[in-house]
């Protein structure tokens, strides 16, 4: 009996607390996958000056083409998915509404923190700048 938990306690893969982390670092990597798409879709779009919304951008996401115009973001995201493998399909298909990522508040604060890292680059270079102008 006891030689059973021995054996059971020395194979790490049924052990629960390691089942339980495996899960939430599964979690944590499909979410980190996700929002490097979101990321990049974003980035493309401030790259060519192209706005992210329109106003008909609200709600779910749909990788299937919708019959009105979903907005800009949503158009070029289900476009990248569309191009990437299955297992990318799958991230979008599979994601939580409440972890989607794809919310306007998520899309600003992910623009803020570009943001940030384009002034902590270019500022130390013009420091008596008080404004970017074009």
């Amino acid at each position: 009996m006891f030689d059973n938990f021995l054996q059971r306690d020395a194979d790490k893969s049924r052990n629960v607390r390691n089942a339980l982390n495996s899960s939430r670092q599964k979690a944590v990597e499909e979410n980190q996958n996700r929002l490097s798409h979101i990321i990049r879709t974003i980035e493309f779009c401030g790259r060519q000056e192209i706005p992210l919304r329109g106003h008909r951008d609200a709600g779910a996401f749909s990788q299937n083409e919708t019959d009105c115009n979903d907005g800009i973001f949503k158009a070029a995201l289900r476009l990248r998915v569309e191009a990437a493998d299955k297992q990318t399909s799958d991230l979008f298909s599979r994601a939580p509404r409440n972890a989607s990522y794809l919310s306007w508040r998520v899309q600003n604060q992910i623009m803020s923190v570009m943001g940030d890292a384009i002034k902590s680059k270019y500022f130390p270079i013009f420091p008596n700048a008080n404004t970017f102008r074009y």
